[in-house]
């Protein structure tokens, strides 16, 4: 989902091989420069420095809170098929439950746990196992991020307010409010993914 890739790979390949041309004499000579080896060593450094820049980007621009305002309300829109019991409503959702499950995708334990919750859903609808289906619907839906989003105010009317700005720290120059915040401050994960 990143955009505009090609004119910073363009301009990263064109730094790289203007950096490697200037440094080719030197490469090759064996007194007072860099040796081959250490030229193409410090290649493979930077290579390898700049291979996280595109998920970097992509989290810049927002993608894991995409994922909430795109596909949260279609999760929850499935709790009235899992009470009816329609499973095939349910099996209708996958996508908006794995695309959901991408806005974990940067905590790797929360994402695994995530993931195979919805999978065991998807499973157990496919099995036609209902009472299971209500448990296990319940249980993804009662995460503590689903939860803070489900609570969150409506925005008033004729105010363009967009999910983005429900996470602004209005206590922004005091550290010490900030910290009380649920998404500001020291506040770690306390080891909990079910909530």
């Amino acid at each position: 989902m990143a955009r505009g890739r090609a004119l910073p790979v363009t301009a990263l390949l064109l730094m790289a091989g203007s950096a490697m041309y200037s440094l080719m004499p030197a490469a090759f000579l064996s007194f007072g420069g860099l040796s081959r080896r250490e030229a193409l060593q410090a290649a493979g450094a930077a290579t390898a420095a700049t291979l996280g820049v595109q998920s970097a980007l992509a989290d810049a621009q927002g993608e894991p809170t995409v994922a909430f305002v795109k596909n949260l309300p279609r999760v929850m829109k499935l709790q009235d098929a899992v009470d009816k019991g329609d499973l095939k409503a349910v099996l209708r959702g996958e996508k908006d439950f794995k695309r959901l499950n991408t806005y974990w995708r940067n905590d790797p334990q929360a994402f695994k746990y995530m993931r195979d919750l919805s999978e065991e859903l998807l499973d157990a609808a496919y099995e036609g196992k209902t009472d299971q289906v209500k448990t296990l619907y319940t249980k993804y839906v009662s995460k503590k991020e689903i939860q803070v989003m489900n609570s969150l105010p409506p925005p008033p009317a004729g105010k363009a307010v967009t999910l983005g700005s429900y996470a602004a720290n209005k206590y922004q120059d005091d550290p010490a409010k900030s910290a009380k915040l649920p998404f500001f401050g020291g506040q770690q994960f306390d080891g909990d993914y079910s909530k």
